[in-house]
């Protein structure tokens, strides 16, 4: 399962191919797109398979206090130095976490970009920005599969961001158009509002609990390590940030 990680990757990796040499490719690289979001839809069902094989014996995995069901967590240190006050010295790290939750929703993401994708093929036959829409479409993917997957905040909150640059990109495509230009300025701005209040949360958490780690923000509400009057706010702005969103 530690292997999850080349789902998104896979549509990372396709994404600035396209962008770069997609004239040069058939179908102005839409293919390459599809073929990115497919394979990580091959891997899923590799990763259901572990998944539904493993227990607390797994490597990297465990019963959950928090939610009392199997979670498996691997991550990887990028950059480790001190911090003000007691707050601890890890600064920066990347995982996958996967519990059930992330099994549905792997599923459920590259089921339906790997449709929309084929959709796609025949919807926007014609138009001059082909390419350019499966590669956004392709880094969409990705970002959304990256949020999916993230063990830590900081990795959410970036993912998130290219979420709602792919969306912005998505939703003002035909900006040629009056109305589409002006949906995007209005998604753009209420998505703003959300990450704000989605960023102030995060940074909420890592003060308190001195990690933006989930487990350890999760682990430190379960335990009341967590100031109440910080979890509640938090909590408030994290919900803010989902509000943003579904408003896009």
């Amino acid at each position: 399962m530690e292997w999850a990680w080349l789902i998104p990757v896979f549509c990372f990796a396709a994404a600035p191919v396209i962008v770069v040499f997609g004239r040069f490719l058939p179908e102005k690289g839409a293919w390459l797109s599809i073929l990115a979001i497919g394979a990580g839809f091959v891997v899923f069902w590799f990763i259901l398979s572990s998944w539904l094989g493993a227990d607390a014996a797994t490597k990297g995995c465990f019963i959950s206090e928090n939610t009392g069901v199997l979670t498996c967590d691997y991550e990887r240190e990028w950059f480790n130095a001190g911090l003000l006050g007691d707050v601890g010295s890890t600064v920066l790290h990347w995982g996958i976490l996967i519990d059930p939750l992330t099994i549905v929703m792997l599923g459920l993401v590259t089921f339906v970009a790997l449709m929309v994708q084929i959709y796609s093929m025949v919807y926007m036959e014609g138009d001059p920005k082909f390419g350019w829409y499966f590669a956004v479409h392709s880094l969409f993917a990705a970002s959304m599969l990256t949020l999916v997957l993230a063990d830590n905040f900081l990795l959410l909150y970036v993912a998130w961001e290219l979420v709602g640059i792919c969306s912005y990109l998505l939703i003002g495509f035909w900006h040629e158009r009056p109305e589409p230009r002006e949906a995007a300025k209005k998604a753009f701005i209420v998505t703003r509002i959300g990450d704000v209040g989605l960023l102030v949360g995060i940074l909420l958490i890592w003060r308190d609990v001195g990690s933006f780690s989930m487990l350890d923000a999760f682990e430190a509400v379960r335990t009341g390590a967590m100031n109440e009057g910080v979890a509640t706010a938090s909590a408030i702005l994290l919900f803010l940030g989902a509000m943003g969103k579904s408003a896009q």
